[in-house]
């Protein structure tokens, strides 16, 4: 019997699929947590169903709802989109009949990232690598890290497993600022706003009678975080405030449910950044540039987030953290463009690495 894959082809290093967490409480898991592997969440008593997050595409989120049916044989009451980025609001369209909330900020996004916007750049991956390949003048003047050099048909490569064909925006219909309770049944579930961090309308769900929390893309475990929004103290302040509820497990965004410990170790990454990352733009050292010299170094090699997907992230959180210096407002990728370079800047800081490493 051959080992499980994930959805980009790599074997997995947790199984997929629904994981009971605690009674009545399970997460929707999908190894090993890279792009568009995002995690999930079912809350049930009797016949009363909550949902936390869809998932990237219809064809995903169907295989989840279906899966769901031989845990509790009952349609969704409600669905809670924790955040805007696509991978965890892109099936809502599935959910008829439900209530879906978010925070108000989060609705907002969504608005602002449509499916076509990326189903435009999944298309045009080729397109992008020969475009990455050429040493075009624009780009020789700015620091892109060697990017004229850089093939980039990964990035269609990358969103290969996912189609937004048929992806009709589905929004809430209900928002909330702050915080909001929902009753599922006889239980509570508290809906936090938890942002800026990850974005600028970050939430999570706390079922208190279980004790587990349903964290988003405020973690990331065995993955670096990747930071649109910050600034970076905004994000150590929502692990701060996730760590005060008392959970005993944590279900994150992305990859293999945690417990404390591992909220810890993602705060010592952001107090990592801060010191060694930010003291470098305070010297005026570009963010890639700064990024590359951390991920580069021996030093790297022996902190425990070396081993964390995609270290390459660090060039995203670094360019939103200068963002926000700068006096930039909203998040670093709300404009196509922007979003493009860092992540060109991104490509070709994760091939240097893996150069370097290859040496």
């Amino acid at each position: 019997m051959g080992q499980e894959l994930t959805l980009h082809g790599e074997v997995a290093r947790f199984d997929a699929g629904f994981t009971e967490v605690a009674p009545g409480t399970w997460a929707y898991m999908q190894p090993n947590g890279g792009l568009g592997e995002s995690n999930a969440g079912l809350i049930f008593e009797g016949e009363h169903v909550m949902f936390v997050d869809s998932l990237w595409d219809n064809m995903l989120t169907g295989k989840m709802l279906e899966d769901a049916r031989g845990i509790v044989d009952a349609a969704p009451e409600t669905l809670f989109n924790t955040h805007s980025d696509g991978d965890h609001v892109w099936g809502n369209q599935l959910f008829t009949g439900a209530r879906i909330i978010s925070t108000t900020t989060a609705k907002n996004l969504m608005t602002l990232d449509p499916p076509k916007s990326l189903r435009a750049m999944q298309l045009g991956g080729n397109l992008i690598g020969a475009i990455g390949r050429v040493p075009l003048p624009f780009i020789g003047r700015r620091d892109y890290g060697n990017l004229p050099r850089l093939p980039l048909t990964h990035m269609g490569n990358e969103m290969a497993p996912f189609d937004w064909s048929d992806i009709n925006l589905t929004l809430p219909q209900e928002t909330f600022d702050d915080a909001m309770t929902i009753e599922v049944g006889s239980r509570r579930v508290e809906l936090i706003e938890v942002g800026p961090a990850h974005t600028m309308g970050d939430a999570v769900a706390w079922v208190p009678d279980a004790r587990v929390c349903f964290a988003a893309d405020v973690l990331f475990i065995g993955g670096t975080p990747i930071m649109w929004a910050g600034p970076i103290a905004s994000w150590i302040a929502a692990l701060e405030k996730i760590s005060s509820l008392g959970a005993e497990k944590f279900v994150p965004g992305h990859g293999p449910v945690c417990t404390q410990n591992e909220v810890d170790l993602v705060r010592d990454y952001f107090e990592w950044v801060t010191a060694e990352g930010i003291s470098q733009l305070d010297r005026g050292i570009a963010p890639a540039k700064a990024a590359r010299k951390l991920l580069l170094s021996r030093e790297f090699e022996n902190l425990p987030w070396a081993s964390w997907d995609d270290p390459a992230r660090l060039v995203v959180t670094l360019s939103t953290e200068q963002f926000r210096r700068n006096g930039g407002a909203g998040q670093l990728g709300g404009a196509a463009r922007s979003r493009v370079i860092t992540l060109m800047q991104l490509a070709s800081t994760a091939l240097g690495r893996k150069r370097a490493k290859a040496a």
